[in-house]
């Protein structure tokens, strides 16, 4: 990479950032969904321009460099590190491509290494540590697979454990002033690393880790050596991560000594921001700081549970629901996340049910605006954590319609997907009961062919939720799915294919949508459960068996013909479609599939809902989406 080239890097982050505004535009001078639905298709066929522009860029100018072995040369580095930096600090979009800016990473600490240059290589750690933590959040919404996001805590601590030994007098005394700072700050920094481990039975390695750092701010050896670094934002960054170690309602499990510990260093950290309120308003605000108060002081038996949720939803009610910065999702999700934490689930109140309803319709109107911001990413790990505690009340906004409203707000293309798989689904269901109903034996307890017939209103019903929920478990990869811009890699590879696990752990929440998480969980299985994934998942030992293979049909039938939010390209016609799956029917597809596509009937109706039906359900997402923007523009001031 040559100083030539600092245009083309510009340009990637340039359409980088494009790529993810087109993806979900906004309803803005869209007077119908006519030309909702023109505008997506043509999105995305920028979208197609754009992405082969910047795979050209990576092949031929990124990935020579970071996978050849050759030492770099001063120009390379400053090139990749330039990169890494726009990447992760784009003017608008937070965390453009944080796959890329890991590679980028990794390679710049590896050709440190192998200079042995102490000093750079303590700034490379620093880089790498920073990546690392930003997979881990990202990576750490995928409960499914643990072990994705395992990894870079590990390699977060493992780097962290590297400054750590930098603190040793002799050896930090010897380092440059730069050097010092680095080790202070990411010795600090890395107790973000064990966040979400739960605790022991033993002494807290976290608290004992930031009781170190209290100390090492008062310790005069380090004070003298660093006397221009800023010691009172390290000691308040030290109590916010102390404040904040008990989230989600201390599900980390925090015994009574601990949270008596952590009440007090919270008591602490208010009455530092408190002090200076100028300057510690930059880092958080004074609703963060309240919140953590009584969070914590009720987790310590300090103040009442209605003391606290009292205190919580007086804070949401002075909230600007129109900020979308940090600090504004910290208002609008975050406090709401606290006080569904807070609720006992087994004795709620008419009041607590009002107030549930509440947070998860705002928070929807909320996210409507949010995935062209510069704080998707933040948003996401909020949104996660109210999905994963839904709580279906009577009356109320059910499981199924919050997580529809949530990908039609974050992604219309995988909602449009969803709505024409249940389309399809229901459509070939009732074309399998009229020409082979002994097929859905087994499906809803129904014994014989004649009990398929007589229960073909309910069997239709049942499918038809299914199929829309089959793709919920996306919700937890958004972020992975605007990857529109180049090829995926192996990674994000492994994380698509955790969606069915978690729209089945999603599901199987809420006694509403628990009978389709099997539909979730098997959709990608082949019918004779030779390939596919989740690959433990047998589908025949399910009792939904014939309704996942409907679903599957749908699913595999929709992804081909459309031209919007699967890929690029130009959809499939039918008929092609129709040659490609004929051979795979018996394998990969059920052997019924390829009698209902040989009818010329079936065939007729199929071609009705690719073309009539997918766009009376643009419609009805124009519809949806312009719904959510007006009830959303009543309330501004």
């Amino acid at each position: 990479m040559t100083n030539a080239n600092e245009l083309d890097r510009a340009g990637y982050i340039q359409r980088l950032e494009k790529i993810r505004r087109l993806s979900t535009p906004s309803l803005e001078g869209i007077g119908d969904a006519r030309l909702y639905s023109d505008l997506l298709r043509e999105n995305f066929t920028r979208i197609g321009r754009l992405s082969t522009e910047n795979r050209a860029f990576l092949d031929a100018e990124l990935f020579p460099v970071l996978l050849n072995q050759q030492p770099l040369s001063q120009a390379q580095t400053d090139d990749l590190v330039a990169l890494s930096d726009a990447l992760l600090s784009a003017t608008n979009v937070e965390n453009l491509d944080l796959p890329i800016v890991s590679l980028i990473s990794d390679r710049l600490l590896e050709d440190a290494v192998a200079h042995d240059d102490e000093a750079t290589t303590i700034r490379r750690l620093d880089m790498r540590m920073d990546t690392c933590y930003a997979l881990m959040l990202m990576l750490g919404r995928v409960h499914a697979c643990p072990r994705i996001a395992d990894r870079f805590r590990r390699e977060g601590l493992k780097i962290g454990h590297q400054f750590l030994d930098c603190l040793e007098p002799d050896r930090f005394r010897a380092l440059n002033a730069d050097s010092r700072r680095i080790v202070l700050t990411d010795a600090r920094y890395m107790a973000v690393f064990y966040e979400g481990i739960p605790c022991g039975d033993g002494p807290n390695e976290e608290l004992s880790h930031l009781d170190r750092m209290l100390a090492l701010a008062d310790d005069p050896f380090y004070l003298d050596l660093m006397p221009d670094y800023n010691w009172r934002y390290f000691r308040y960054r030290v109590l916010n991560y102390y404040a904040k170690v008990t989230d989600c309602g201390n599900a980390r499990g925090f015994g009574p000594a601990d949270l008596a510990a952590i009440c007090d260093r919270t008591e602490d950290f208010s009455r530092l921001w408190h002090s200076d309120p100028d300057y510690f308003g930059e880092y958080d605000n004074e609703k963060q700081v309240r919140m953590l108060l009584l969070r914590n002081r009720c987790l310590a038996g300090r103040i009442s549970y209605g003391e606290c949720h009292d205190g919580l939803t007086a804070l949401y009610e002075q909230r600007d629901p129109h900020r979308y910065d940090l600090n504004g999702i910290y208002d609008n999700l975050q406090l709401p996340l606290e006080a569904i934490c807070q609720l006992d689930r087994e004795h709620l109140t008419p009041d607590d049910e009002r107030r549930l309803d509440t947070f998860y319709r705002e928070m929807i109107r909320y996210a409507i605006h949010m995935p062209n911001s510069g704080s998707l990413s933040s948003m996401l790990e909020f949104c996660q954590g109210i999905i994963e505690r839904f709580i279906e009340v009577p009356g109320g906004l059910s499981f199924e319609e919050m997580a529809l409203e949530c990908l039609a707000a974050l992604h219309p293309p995988t909602y449009v997907h969803s709505m024409m798989v249940a389309k399809l689904s229901v459509y070939l269901c009732q074309r399998l009961i009229e020409r082979a109903p002994e097929w859905l034996v087994g499906a809803l307890g129904c014994e014989s062919a004649r009990q398929v017939v007589q229960s073909r209103a309910a069997l239709a019903d049942f499918v038809g939720h299914a199929a829309r929920c089959h793709d919920v478990g996306k919700l937890s990869i958004i972020d992975t799915i605007f990857v529109y811009g180049r090829n995926l890699f192996d990674t994000e590879f492994e994380l698509i294919r955790t969606h069915p696990t978690t729209g089945y752990e999603m599901l199987d929440r809420c006694a509403s949508t628990r009978p389709y998480r099997d539909v979730a969980l098997g959709h990608h299985r082949w019918y004779d459960n030779s390939r596919g994934y989740p690959e433990d998942f047998d589908t025949s030992t399910s009792p939904v068996k014939p309704i996942i293979d409907l679903v599957l049909c749908a699913d595999c039938l929709d992804a081909a013909t459309d031209s919007v939010g699967r890929s690029y390209h130009r959809g499939k016609t039918l008929e092609e479609f129709i040659d490609e799956v004929l051979p795979e029917c018996g394998t990969h597809y059920p052997p019924w599939l390829a009698d209902l596509l040989k009818d010329p009937e079936t065939t007729r109706g199929l071609h009705t809902i690719l073309e009539e039906g997918r766009r009376e359900t643009y419609q009805n997402t124009y519809g949806l989406l312009s719904r959510m923007s007006e009830t959303e523009s009543e309330t501004r001031p």
